[in-house]
């Protein structure tokens, strides 16, 4: 999912204003003690569209422990999520 997200990021790289959004949102609802993630996606979506683009991609373990808290919710249709669901089941 993230690999869609980042190919409309690099179209459009306004759609980050979804994401920094979000991460404003969730640091209100956690208050005065945040869990650790809501800072490094704050540091991160403060890069570039071009490095936030590949860090969401990373292969590695640390790419992956990322998407689990991912801000990106919201970014994708209906209809490019059911895409992808397919073609994983095929």
């Amino acid at each position: 999912m993230h690999a869609v997200i980042a190919a409309k990021i690099m179209r459009d790289p306004g759609l980050l204003a979804k994401p920094r959004d979000n991460i404003k949102r969730w640091s209100v609802r956690f208050g005065k003690n945040p869990p650790r993630w809501i800072g490094q996606w704050r540091r991160i979506l403060a890069l570039s569209y071009l490095e936030i683009a590949a860090l969401i991609t990373e292969p590695n373990e640390e790419g992956a422990r990322l998407r689990q808290s991912s801000p990106f919710a919201g970014m994708l249709t209906a209809q490019e999520r059911r895409r992808i669901y397919e073609t994983f089941r095929a």
